[in-house]
């Protein structure tokens, strides 16, 4: 793992974010690429310096944003920890999976919610874009990703092969903070699969793993989203990981999930889409 970006709004949870990936980075010796975005819809990096200079409001809010952010980072000096401060124009959720494309990063991780949180509210817009949209894997957090519980990350499934490379492209993770897997397989009334079919669904999921150290468990409840946190809440994992599928399917996770058990609880949440 070399690159992981955090967006920072200069909100609690964007702290937290920030403080999460900087565990992770120290782990395996990652760059942090903090970033912050001034909304708009303007094509601004194609915009000559006559145009930018007839919006000036952007480049107020463009400097004090670059301000902000070096402050930020001096604020959080992380020892041994490269850190790059980017701030951009554009919408925020395009901007960070765009970026996060130009440096190849291994890993997102952003704040379940940003500024102006209410309580009680679902879970930030630009999160939920940002799962949906990056190629790459994307950790939403609320609290810092506890150093201790890290070692344990629940993966929820159907495991089905098609999902199989959003896993690989967790293993990255996995392997920098050297976790274990525990292979969690719902079953719920509406989508009962007997007992045997799931273990030997999870054992073939786990052909080609050898590198990692896997659990096997199958979790009975009502509902998939509720039966994902308990277990992983039960077992005081530091992790959920979801491989999401992006398009409409019965053989799959679909994101409302991940946005779902994200909203229900305290434990940072790993989405990887895949099609």
């Amino acid at each position: 793992m070399k690159r992981i970006i955090v967006p920072v709004d200069f909100s609690p949870y964007s702290e937290n974010a920030f403080l999460t990936a900087s565990k992770i980075a120290a782990r395996g010796d990652a760059s942090i690429t903090c970033v912050n975005a001034i909304t708009s819809e303007l094509d601004w990096k194609n915009l000559s310096a006559t145009e930018k200079a007839k919006h000036q409001e952007i480049l107020d809010l463009e400097a004090e944003a670059k301000d902000k952010l070096k402050s930020f980072i001096t604020e959080h000096k992380v020892k041994s920890t490269p850190i790059e401060a980017v701030v951009e124009v554009g919408v925020p959720a395009q901007v960070l999976v765009d970026l996060a494309e130009k440096q190849k990063a291994d890993l997102i991780v952003i704040g379940a919610y940003g500024r102006g949180y209410e309580d009680g509210k679902f879970i930030g817009s630009t999160t939920q874009k940002v799962m949906r949209q990056a190629n790459c894997p994307v950790l939403a957090v609320k609290k810092v990703l506890d150093g201790r519980a890290m070692k344990k990350m629940v993966f929820a499934s159907l495991f089905n092969e098609a999902s199989r490379p959003a896993f690989t492209r967790m293993k990255p993770l996995i392997k920098t903070i050297g976790a274990s897997v525990y292979f969690l397989y719902i079953n719920t009334p509406a989508k009962f699969t007997d007992s045997a079919r799931a273990e030997k669904l999870m054992r073939s999921y786990a052909t080609g793993q050898e590198d990692l150290i896997i659990h096997r468990h199958i979790y009975n409840h009502e509902e998939a989203e509720k039966g994902i946190v308990a277990f992983a809440e039960e077992e005081n994992a530091g992790i959920i990981g979801i491989a999401s599928n992006v398009r409409k399917s019965n053989a799959s996770y679909q994101i409302g999930v991940t946005d779902t058990v994200l909203f229900k609880t305290d434990i940072p949440v790993l989405s990887v889409k895949f099609e």
